[in-house]
């Protein structure tokens, strides 16, 4: 039970992690295939790499819940239903443009991005920033080399 309790935590962070720092923004990127959403994935394997101590998991997590209101405080109860929606079907494909986010909703998310992204940061250490800062650098390449396919 206890290690079913430790994985569980373990995952959260992982997904807070990669939520907050590796995710597309919402606002601005869309998938455009299935080929991108499994792209996420490797940013949950970084994130083990990483090795982040119990004390880091713990301050992630507060961060993704944080940003996550913040997130949903912006959308309106239309745009929430169709996320829930997609959330529930796995339905990812057009999702974004199904928001119809406003200008001023693109903005503010962006805004949440950011600042979720600077206070990840501020709970890595040095060398832990560096290793995801080289993971960023190949995920953009990557992207960049489907781009031109």
């Amino acid at each position: 039970m206890f290690n079913n309790f430790k994985r569980a935590i373990a995952i959260a962070c992982m997904t807070v992690a990669v939520g907050t720092v590796s995710m597309p923004n919402f606002a601005h990127a869309q998938p455009d295939s299935l080929d991108q959403i499994e792209q996420m994935k490797p940013g949950q394997e970084m994130m083990k790499k990483l090795n982040l101590t119990e004390a880091q998991k713990t301050q992630l997590k507060a961060i993704r819940e944080n940003a996550m209101k913040r997130r949903q405080a912006v959308l309106t109860p239309e745009q929430k239903a169709i996320l829930e929606k997609n959330r529930k079907n796995s339905d990812y494909r057009g999702w974004v443009k199904e928001l119809n986010l406003t200008a001023d909703q693109k903005q503010k998310l962006q805004a949440i991005r950011q600042d979720s992204k600077k206070q990840v940061e501020a709970v890595l250490t040095a060398e832990q920033k560096k290793q995801l800062q080289a993971f960023r650098e190949q995920r953009k390449e990557n992207r960049n080399d489907r781009r031109n396919r």
